[in-house]
This record gives C-alpha cells, structure tokens and sequence, in this order.
C-alpha cells in the first residue's frame, strides 16, 4: 500500500475512533485541510494560513469561505484536486455514519437479548 493511501487508512481510523468514543471531532474544514495534506497538494503551513484567513472572516462578521475555497482562490488547489479531497471527505464521513449505525443497531440488537435473558431468568 502507498504512503498516502496508509496515512488516509490512518486517518479514518482516526476519526472513526474520536465518533466510536464520543469525542469531538475536527470541524469539517479542518478535516478537508488533513486530507488535502495526506494528498500532497497543501503543506501544514498552507493549511494554517487558509484556516487563520477564516478566522479574520470570521471575527470581521463576514461570509466565512470554506477552506477549499481559500486554497483554490489562492492557486494552491486546482479544481481536479478540489474534486478529489472532497470525494476523499465524503467517503470518510459515509463511511463514519455507516459505521455508527452498525454499532447502533448491534447495540439495539444486545439490549433485547438482555432483555429476553433477563425475562426468562426473572419471569
């Protein structure tokens, strides 16, 4: 398996993890700036740029643009690799929400045979 693609894998096992346990996960512009990273087309300091440029939208009471429009505004992403990392982040968060309801209904599905258990073992 290629480097990117293991530190992709890693990634979503990651915040497949942080949901499984209830922990807060990154915001989704944060999340599209990791994979943009993981893909080779942005460098951590490009990301924080971009992520420190919303945060003066922001505080300014601006329309806040997405992080991918930062990056493509800025020449950093051209619109092929805008189209990728966004399939990536959707894959992820698909997997991430089948996932979750898999583990929603076993946990359903364990509560009613504790229930049948303990109906048979106190009538």
């Amino acid at each position: 398996m290629e480097t990117k693609e293991l530190e992709l894998q890693r990634n979503r096992l990651r915040i497949y993890a942080m949901k499984l346990f209830g922990l807060q996960l990154s915001p989704a512009a944060s999340m599209f700036g990791e994979i943009a990273q993981v893909l080779g087309h942005i460098n951590q300091q490009q990301l924080k740029a971009a992520l420190k440029l919303q945060e003066t939208f922001r505080g300014n009471g601006r329309s806040v643009p997405r992080v991918g429009e930062i990056l493509l505004e800025q020449g950093l992403l051209d619109e092929a690799q805008l189209g990728t990392v966004l399939e990536e982040q959707t894959r992820i968060s698909s997997t991430i929400d089948d996932t979750e309801e898999t583990r929603l209904e076993n946990l359903a599905s364990r509560a009613r045979r504790l229930k049948e258990k303990d109906l048979e073992l106190h009538g």
